[in-house]
């Protein structure tokens, strides 16, 4: 009997350990670069959207909270292949979440991904998403103030 439920618990170990290791194999590594950082002016808070349902709620699949070092900072990341929307802000008075003045425009240095730095960035999710695939090694997002 102790061998039997020795078999399937370790069966049971075997599956579990195959299916986490091909579920993050099939993901891709790659950088987040946030470039224009102020050096200890708060943390960089990067946030990623694998929808357009998680954007509108403002509830990222993955965030990160890095300190501002230096002008340009970086993440180590790993997701499935698909598209996302990658964000990020300079949270100068540390109270984690972006501030805005009375009109809606940031008050504290702001980037997202598939953005120049001209004009206003749109909410739009599909016009800032981006792909993640197996090509994808940086992904690099500016911090600009509006």
């Amino acid at each position: 009997m102790k061998g039997m439920i020795f078999k399937k618990a370790a069966l049971l170990l075997f599956f579990t350990v195959f299916f986490a290791v091909n579920v993050f194999a099939n993901n891709v590594r790659f950088t987040v670069e946030i470039t224009n950082v102020v050096i200890n002016d708060g943390k960089v808070i990067i946030a990623i959207f694998a929808n357009v349902n998680e954007f509108r709620r403002e509830e990222p699949s993955m965030y990160f909270m890095l300190d501002s070092t230096s002008t340009v900072i970086t993440q180590e990341v790993s997701l499935p292949a698909g598209e996302y929307l990658i964000s990020a802000f300079q949270d100068s008075n540390n109270n984690q979440r972006l501030d805005n003045n009375l009109f809606g425009v940031p008050r504290e240095l702001v980037g997202i991904s598939n953005y120049s730095g001209r004009g206003f960035p749109s909410r739009n999710f599909d016009r800032h998403k981006i792909p993640i695939n197996n090509t994808t090694d940086k992904i690099t997002i500016g911090l600009y103030r509006f």
